[in-house]
């Protein structure tokens, strides 16, 4: 079995508890316009450019078979041309053109998880991440079905945008799932994301009436999901439906805006980081709902 990943984080501290390896799958049904992981949206290679690196060489011009390469006043990629073949990046001898996304085989990539064992056997695991992972489930189960084989604790990051049988189908094999809610209103979600929110809750209930472990998180993004409105309907519906269930508040940070042009993608979000005293605003409004939240690598002011 085989899948397509953009990245193999080691040494990771925030995907679940205690320290992990983990795999950042490609495709996802969202389009937020807040996500920090672009390259992770769609499947297939994405192409990145990195100006500064650059020596103006020419090898990619030569080596792109679409001649959407551009040499005239810099290096000039035409996306709408571009085959997201990879070859560019391959001959870059600077490496200011990198692909983003190949394909790897379910037992390729416990062996790369295996590699860092020594770090994550005792507290840790292993976690799929993406994109969604739930975008490619055959893969995304036939590697937690292995690792849980290999005695790892596994822990799946997910929207839940996707078939009940889908999450059904991975229940088994998941120790801990890390889902989001972002807004409650559906119109609103599609206008964010590009879908609506129903089947995100009906995954998520599936999830509580199995009793599965779950950390769900609350992106916390200026002027898309902070309203309080928003943030107190999220609150009470997770206070109904999952009341003893761990929540984290994920606040918004402007680390992943750079990608969007490194990628020639389009939408990157300007958004204002908050300041400690507006955390703590945010946080007590949550706390108010009667959730159990929880310390997380964003909401330190616990």
């Amino acid at each position: 079995m085989k899948g397509e990943i953009f990245d193999i984080k080691r040494f990771a501290v925030h995907d679940g508890p205690g320290i992990r390896a983990t795999a950042f799958l490609k495709g996802c049904p969202l389009d937020c316009i807040w996500c920090h992981n672009p390259e992770g949206k769609r499947a297939g290679v994405d192409i990145r450019y990195n100006p500064r690196a650059c020596i103006r060489c020419g090898a990619c011009a030569a080596a792109c078979p679409e001649s959407a390469i551009c040499l005239e006043g810099g290096i000039q990629i035409e996306r709408t041309k571009c085959a997201r073949c990879g070859r560019c990046a391959l001959v870059c001898p600077a490496s200011a053109i990198s692909a983003a996304g190949y394909e790897i085989g379910a037992d390729e990539l416990i062996r790369e998880f295996k590699k860092e064992e020594i770090f994550f056997r005792e507290t840790g695991g292993i976690t799929l991440s993406g994109g969604d992972p739930l975008f490619q489930p055959r893969f995304a189960k036939a590697v937690l079905e292995k690792a849980k084989e290999a005695g790892c604790h596994t822990a799946i990051e997910t929207c839940l945008y996707a078939p009940e049988d889908v999450i059904e189908s991975l229940i088994g094999a998941v120790d801990l799932w890390i889902a989001d809610i972002k807004h409650l209103d559906a119109h609103e979600h599609r206008r964010l994301t590009g879908v609506e929110n129903g089947p995100i809750l009906s995954g998520y209930e599936l999830l509580v009436k199995r009793g599965c472990k779950l950390l769900t998180r609350v992106p916390v993004i200026p002027g898309a999901t902070d309203s309080p409105e928003n943030l107190r309907a999220i609150g009470r519906y997770i206070a109904a439906v999952n009341q003893k269930g761990e929540v984290e508040l994920m606040f918004y940070n402007s680390l992943g805006e750079s990608k969007y042009a490194a990628y020639g993608l389009g939408g990157a979000m300007k958004g204002e980081t908050y300041s400690a005293a507006r955390k703590k605003e945010i946080v007590n409004l949550m706390a108010g709902t009667g959730i159990n939240l929880v310390r997380g690598d964003n909401n330190a002011i616990l």
